[in-house]
């Protein structure tokens, strides 16, 4: 039981403290100093994740039919779960940005994000069929200056905890490159687009491994606060 106890104890630990790296790009300085108004987009979010609940037993039926009925049902569930994650990294960044709003402010507005939303909607353009439309078809139907857009990857090699677990049985290195069980990780782009150039202006990049890292709330603040002291539209 105590043996248990530190192990939990020691995912958390672990959870809370995971390492992070970042870079940043600003591509047209003159192009931001001139936006005003700019709108969040929801993210483009790839997962390659392996949880508790996505394990299923299959029981004596090991035909092929029922293996690629199990695999197009986990990926079917897969992209579902990256669409709805996808709206929470957009609404949560709009969060973030004004949470960790610098002392004076930003020189511009960000879009509601609802609003965001709702224009791409009646405008017919959906999450789907976003990559078809252009930035000027975008720029028209909101009526912004630019458009922050993310792409994320979620990488989860093995559920909760089983992890470290293998790792410790392994022998392995409870943390760094040189354990053999890999680190969950979270990998994301923010780039800001500019409408009127048509061009990419800012780029930020920022990884995070461990389980931490995965869960929106917490990548979302992370990555707010990694990009501040580069973000562009901090007023000075």
């Amino acid at each position: 039981m105590q043996r248990l106890f530190l192990l939990v104890l020691l995912v958390s630990l672990l959870a809370s403290c995971a390492p992070r790296s970042f870079t940043a790009n600003t591509l047209d300085s003159t192009a931001l100093a001139a936006h005003r108004t700019v709108a969040i987009l929801p993210f483009d979010v790839q997962q390659e994740r392996i949880r508790l609940r996505d394990i299923r037993f299959a029981g004596t039926d090991t035909t092929r039919a029922t293996q690629q009925r199990m695999t197009h049902e986990w990926t079917a569930k897969q992209e579902q779960e990256s669409r709805q994650v996808a709206f929470q990294l957009q609404e949560l960044l709009y969060t973030q940005l004004h949470a960790q709003q610098p002392a004076r402010g930003y020189t511009v507005q960000f879009q509601d994000v609802h609003e965001t939303n709702r224009l791409l909607q009646q405008a017919g353009i959906t999450y789907e069929n976003f990559p078809d439309h252009t930035l000027q078809e975008v720029q028209q139907v909101l009526g912004v200056d630019a458009v922050l857009s993310g792409q994320t990857m979620l990488y989860q090699p093995l559920p909760n905890g089983l992890g470290l677990a293998a790792r410790i049985l392994l022998n392995q290195p409870i943390v760094g490159n040189q354990a053999v069980v890999p680190s969950s990780q979270a990998t994301t782009n923010l780039m800001l687009y500019d409408c009127r150039g048509n061009q990419l202006a800012w780029r930020f990049d920022y990884e995070g491994t461990g389980n931490a890292a995965l869960k929106p709330e917490r990548l979302t603040q992370e990555l707010v606060r990694a990009a501040a002291p580069s973000f562009p539209y901090r007023r000075k």
